[in-house]
């Protein structure tokens, strides 16, 4: 019986130990890759773009997992635009509104990063089925603080989503001057 407690207790240690080491990687938000993954497309994207427009070298790295940006010299929010407007706005930046801090999560009238929420979102929802959609870590969305507010004001994953693909949407008709 003395033999027992002693393998038992033995057993439990290990099984504390392991949960204790192993604790941090539990508690480690799981969207990060996708997240980082995602920064990075939009980062190269814009970069594209830039050289593109003849002003590349003037963007403004901010290290990994951080959106690059640009001077508002080189996409000003007031005509005359420059190529980098047209190509981050569309047709009509004007229209579409320019930013006052132009950069990556610019690219497409910032449908891209709308799109982003909006799968962030979802797949935040089938990895936590039972967790509220307002706890979702704000670092794994990118848009505005108002729209992601907007949309996680509607208490449902459902709700989140559909409301960043509209705004998504929205943002690709001002790119396209409708």
């Amino acid at each position: 019986m003395t033999l027992n407690i002693r393998k038992i207790a033995v057993v439990g240690s290990f099984a504390a130990g392991a949960a204790l080491a192993l604790a941090p990687l539990a508690a480690a938000d799981p969207l990060t890759p996708t997240v980082d993954s995602e920064i990075a497309s939009l980062n190269s994207l814009f970069v594209s773009e830039a050289t593109l427009a003849g002003v590349g070298g003037d963007v403004v790295p901010h290290g990994a997992n951080t959106f690059d940006t640009i001077p508002l010299i080189d996409a000003p929010q007031t005509p005359p635009f420059t190529p980098l407007d047209y190509e981050l706005y569309g047709i009509n930046p004007a229209f579409a509104g320019p930013a006052s801090d132009p950069g990556a999560y610019n690219v497409f009238n910032g449908a891209l990063v709308q799109f982003s929420d909006a799968y962030n979102t979802e797949l935040f929802s089938l990895m936590n089925p039972t967790a509220a959609i307002n706890t979702i870590p704000l670092a794994d969305l990118f848009g505005t603080a108002s729209g992601i507010s907007e949309a996680l004001a509607t208490g449902t994953a459902s709700g989140a989503v559909g409301d960043f693909l509209t705004d998504g949407w929205n943002d690709l008709l001002g790119f396209y001057g409708i």
